[in-house]
């Protein structure tokens, strides 16, 4: 009977401590490793989040060609100005991204929307045209654009189909960041006011699969979403904040509370705009928070960031393109005379989009 007795102690604490080893799995090295949080199931999910969430069949899509855009837009015989134009058009243009050595950008005129390439010396080209292009991103040489709650992706240099992504039933794309193949969009209801306060918003990623994960919930205009495929970063709340979260939706966090667009990342920091009372600073922060500092101060409307080199350029009656490295101070690169839609890095190149009162769009490179 004692025999039997032990032998049943025995197996109660062998079940025991099978069932601890397998909630809290030990490395290699000896540490326990904690149990990382899953992302609730939509089940889980309030009604309003999960309706978000929601896609239908993914499908194929076929869009426009984009001859008729393209036929807006010029590309000016080669001078020896410091900034050439390398594109121009009676066009509205906005989104200005580099990769593959070139620049990409929204062009609207018409009632259509297209996404426009140009490089220096080469023919401006525009890819395709839309309805709407809601928003866009680039990471090498692959485009990713939103249309709604569609968000798809095509090659830089045009001439390839579009490969469908995710396609949300209730949710317009706000934002959209790439790297290699994980996606992370900014996400608010269809048909919301798109000034409202209240907490609609989300903010999610999609692997290669088009696999929906969400990262954070109940937000307020998320907006400027950031990738480098390890973590995201956003601008949301009212006032806005920065904000950053694990692809997974392991957690979310507010990373300061002062921010606003332009968001860019660069290596192990942060950069961004924050209002100083009448006035803006450039800051940059550690991505998991830290050795915050101010970079230039000024009316910053774009940005780019390339290994610790800042191009930006600043709005007003007194607007420039201007070059910082951190601990030096600001020089003028070249000024503005129009409204900047955008700055960016493509290779070796530095582009400059510009919008000027009589409606005609201008990118110039250097």
């Amino acid at each position: 009977m004692r025999t039997l007795l032990a032998g049943l102690v025995c197996l109660a604490i062998g079940i025991g401590l099978t069932e601890y080893q397998r909630r809290n799995p030990r490395k290699t090295d000896g540490t326990e490793e904690k149990e990382t949080p899953k992302t609730p199931t939509k089940a889980a999910l309030p009604k309003g989040v999960a309706e978000l969430l929601e896609t239908e069949e993914a499908g194929s899509d076929t869009p426009a060609p984009g001859t008729e855009l393209e036929a807006l837009l010029s590309t000016p015989a080669a001078t020896g100005d410091k900034f050439p134009v390398i594109a121009e058009g009676k066009v509205q243009a906005r989104s200005l991204h580099g990769g593959f050595g070139a620049s990409i950008f929204v062009i609207e005129a018409n009632g259509k929307a297209g996404i426009a390439r140009a490089a220096v010396g080469e023919p401006t080209k525009v890819i395709f045209t839309r309805k709407s292009v809601d928003a866009l991103a680039v990471d090498g040489s692959t485009v990713f654009f939103a249309e709604g709650g569609l968000i798809g992706s095509t090659h830089a240099r045009g001439g390839e189909g579009v490969t469908v992504r995710a396609r949300f039933k209730n949710a317009t794309v706000t934002s959209l960041s790439a790297s290699g193949d994980t996606v992370v969009a900014t996400l608010m209801p269809k048909g919301s006011d798109p000034l409202s306060t209240d907490s609609i918003g989300a903010v999610v990623s999609l692997n290669s699969d088009g696999a929906v994960s969400l990262i954070a919930q109940e937000q307020v205009r998320p907006r400027g979403a950031q990738t480098d495929g390890k973590g995201a970063y956003w601008i949301g709340g009212y006032p806005p904040k920065l904000w950053r979260g694990a692809l997974d939706g392991a957690f979310s966090s507010e990373l300061y509370d002062t921010a606003e667009e332009p968001l860019q990342l660069d290596g192990d920091v942060v950069y961004f705009r924050s209002p100083l009372g009448s006035g803006v600073e450039l800051k940059r922060i550690g991505r998991a928070g830290g050795n915050l500092q101010t970079i230039a101060t000024g009316d910053i409307k774009a940005l780019a960031v390339s290994s610790g080199l800042v191009r930006y350029a600043t709005g007003g009656s007194d607007a420039k393109l201007m070059e910082v490295a951190a601990g030096s101070e600001p020089t003028e690169l070249l000024p503005l005379t129009s409204s900047v839609r955008g700055v960016a890095v493509g290779g070796t190149n530095l582009f400059v989009l510009t919008q000027s009162d009589d409606g005609t769009a201008v990118l110039r490179a250097k």
